[in-house]
């Protein structure tokens, strides 16, 4: 097993980095959420490891969150970008796989960057809003997704962007993020990274994930559409500021 090869400051930073990103997925539905665990997890037990216990546990947690989700959600406009990563995240899980293990701790730490500092930079998407585009971005969302586990920035551009209630646009992305996951856990099962141990890792860590995004959810309905919107960004601009500083 994994863990106890772990010293214990860092098998306390697992379970914190844990807890921090599940106050972030409960509050606003996962954006910038693996900012804070895929960089962690990737430098103390690997990049094959640490993703799929990532999106394992992200996953769970969508199942338990989506019902009180949909009746907000915009399916129309969702399901062209969930059904698109989910396609493009057995290639995300292929990259994960085929590249040197050392080589994809560094692309998990510089995507993490890339994204951080496009965050940072305040940039939004103002150009079409068409089926073709809905097609890229979830693709692009998918792909990452399934290599290095954060790929909900491309999306929650997209969607922030655009029309909608603090409600609807968590709960469209919350719609992507069950979509994705569910594509990207199938190809980590095929491809054999679920393995006993990833199974373990996660039932250990489910219960202070689940309970940190419980107090996120509960953080959620106490705000107005406006500070949602304020609170997230300036949320992910912090913590992605941390992750390229570390």
């Amino acid at each position: 097993m994994i863990f106890p090869n772990l010293m214990g400051w860092e098998f306390a930073a697992v379970v914190l980095a844990f807890v921090a990103s599940g106050l972030v997925r409960g509050f606003n539905g996962g954006a910038g959420a693996n900012f804070i665990t895929a960089p962690v997890l990737a430098f103390l037990i690997g990049p094959r490891e640490a993703v799929p216990i990532i999106i394992f546990l992200n996953l769970i947690s969508n199942i338990q969150v989506m019902p009180s989700a949909l009746p907000n959600t915009d399916w129309k406009r969702m399901l062209p970008i969930g059904l698109s990563a989910s396609v493009m995240a057995p290639v995300g899980a292929w990259i994960l796989i085929a590249i040197e293990e050392e080589l994809m701790r560094r692309i998990v730490a510089g995507t993490s960057i890339m994204l951080s500092l496009i965050l940072l930079a305040g940039w939004r998407y103002r150009g079409p809003r068409g089926i073709a585009v809905r097609l890229g971005v979830g693709g692009l969302g998918g792909l990452v997704t399934g290599s290095v586990s954060m790929g909900g920035p491309p999306v929650f551009l997209y969607l922030m962007s655009g029309p909608g209630s603090a409600a609807s646009q968590r709960a469209n992305f919350l719609a992507f993020g069950l979509m994705v996951q569910i594509g990207a856990t199938l190809s980590y099962a095929f491809a054999g990274l679920i393995t006993l141990d990833i199974l373990l890792i996660s039932g250990i860590l489910f219960v202070p994930f689940t309970l940190a995004c419980w107090i996120g959810m509960r953080l959620f309905v106490q705000v107005s559409d406006t500070q949602f919107r304020n609170y997230t960004l300036w949320g992910i601009a912090v913590l992605s500021l941390v992750i390229a500083v570390v």
